[in-house]
């Protein structure tokens, strides 16, 4: 049998990753399915902040970590477009998901 290009790069590509990336391209495949990447970029500004902006405002808190945490799972009121509405609450399937999403935002 012969292994085409097509069957070659998904594999040496998958293999390749480490750790590291395979978490951030969790994280990422998570924030997509959630809605979050609909009004967040990762480096630029969409109806919300992008996720380098969050990182840099939550950073700077004392209590960015716990702040962050409050941010993602209680669905607080946000404006868009000069309009008040409720943020999307961020569902995680378990703690630790959600501090890796966590650790991943503040990451950027």
């Amino acid at each position: 049998m012969r292994l085409t290009p097509f069957l070659i790069t998904p594999l040496f590509v998958a293999l390749s990753l480490t750790p590291v990336d395979a978490q951030a391209l969790n994280v990422q495949k998570e924030l997509q399915k959630q809605g979050c990447l609909k009004c967040h970029a990762i480096s630029r500004q969409k109806d919300g902040p992008s996720i380098k902006e969050t990182a840099k405002k939550y950073r700077e808190l004392e209590n960015g970590k716990e702040a962050l945490r409050a941010h993602l799972t209680s669905a607080p009121e946000i404006e868009v477009d000069g309009k008040k509405e409720k943020h999307k609450m961020f569902e995680p399937k378990s703690d630790g998901d959600l501090d890796e999403v966590i650790e991943w935002i503040l990451s950027h």
